[in-house]
């Protein structure tokens, strides 16, 4: 490899071999005799020349300036990719935080699930049918203890149960036919018999009880069923409930 020289294979050049209008700090230039050789130089200022061009792109989009001293280009190097670091860990904290975070309060669906465990029971909204054929809507007959009382002759529990019921409480004695409530019973008694062919109410309460006989129901004028009684025998056994019912 050859070097410039201040002349034909003389003695070194005067200032350190520095050349004219170069800069000093460049240090002395020598230039081989086989340009082959400057071939790794030339691809590592490519690759210098390209990785600068980047780190400038990535300035312009974080809008920044570009770097134009050497020393600040190699920091600039490291820190741009701890920047980018940086904003996603802080992307992935912030997501994490809005997932622990604790809601305003419980979900619909986990409400509405609390609200009807704690619902309290209430009367199916049946029709059913009078004595006299016509139709009758168990929930436009309440507050009223509805006694089940199929295949039972209970004219006298019907008859005790209206008489020491509240005054605005029906009593309405329920089998898959009418029953046929008792001539001499005494009048203004809010007594009326029906019948439900299907024995749906039967069906609902009768498999809650587990009981045969006679089942008083004890329904509010809202529809709450508040009292289930099976196995009725005489009013004594739910007549301590009656008053709830005004």
């Amino acid at each position: 490899m050859g070097s410039l020289r201040g002349d034909n294979g003389g003695g070194p050049p005067p200032n350190g071999g520095g050349l004219p209008d170069i800069p000093p700090e460049w240090g002395t230039i020598i230039i081989p005799d086989d340009l082959s050789e400057l071939d790794h130089e030339s691809a590592q200022l490519r690759r210098e020349l390209y990785r600068t061009a980047r780190h400038d792109r990535w300035r312009r989009r974080l809008h920044l300036p570009p770097v134009t001293n050497a020393r600040l280009r190699d920091a600039s190097a490291l820190g741009l990719p701890l920047l980018i670091m940086t904003v996603a860990i802080v992307a992935t904290l912030t997501s994490l935080f809005a997932l622990a975070w604790p809601g305003p309060g419980p979900r619909g669906g986990t409400s509405q699930r609390a609200s009807a465990a704690s619902a309290p029971p209430m009367i199916p909204d049946l029709t059913l049918v009078t004595a006299e054929g016509t139709a009758l809507h168990v929930r436009n007959s309440l507050p009223a203890v509805l006694l089940l009382a199929d295949d039972c002759t209970c004219a006298d529990l019907e008859v005790a149960t209206a008489q020491q019921a509240p005054a605005a409480v029906t009593v309405v004695a329920v089998a898959r036919t009418a029953p046929v409530l008792p001539s001499a019973a005494p009048s203004g008694l809010r007594l009326r018999a029906v019948a439900d062919p299907q024995g749906q109410l039967r069906a609902t309460y009768d498999g809650l009880t587990s009981a045969a006989g006679v089942i008083a129901l004890l329904v509010k004028g809202s529809g709450e069923v508040i009292k289930t009684v099976p196995q009725v025998r005489q009013v004594s056994d739910f007549a301590a409930d009656l008053p709830r019912l005004a």
